[in-house]
């Protein structure tokens, strides 16, 4: 009995102490959130889209510049503004839908990383900063 204790009581203390494990959406946004480049894009009425990446990611500077190059080559992306994480396979960036719709970026992203055995996902969009919520005493 004083096993099961000690197994439940490790159980315990190991779950308060979990990382974040790459999967869920929120981490893979989280990994390619700027705060900046949503403020800057929001303020300009653009978009900011995360994507998810999936296929077979070599992580290193090579492959993160190859796939920089290919998200500046889509008309309509603002410059700089493409954050990518291969570690937990997700992109961000801001673009100008006048330039571009969704669908066309999404469509043209994924017919140019297809050419890299790569495809993507996608996670979320921005196009409003969220309204902060004032707690009230009562």
């Amino acid at each position: 009995m004083k096993a099961a204790h000690l197994l439940a009581s490790l159980l315990l203390v190991s779950t308060s102490s979990v990382i974040a494990c790459g999967h869920c959406i929120e981490d893979k946004v989280a990994a390619v959130y700027d705060h900046t480049v949503v403020s800057k894009a929001v303020s300009e009425k653009h978009i900011v889209a995360f994507f998810g990446i999936e296929g077979p990611l070599v992580v290193n500077a090579a492959s993160k510049q190859e796939i920089q190059k290919i998200i500046s080559s889509i008309n309509g992306v603002d410059p700089n503004t493409s954050r990518i994480s291969l570690e937990t396979g997700s992109i961000s960036l801001s673009f100008n839908p006048v330039l571009i719709s969704y669908p066309a970026l999404l469509d043209g992203l994924d017919k140019k990383l297809k050419t890299k055995k790569l495809s993507i996902f996608p996670l979320e969009i921005i196009s409003l900063m969220p309204k902060l919520a004032v707690a009230k005493n009562k």
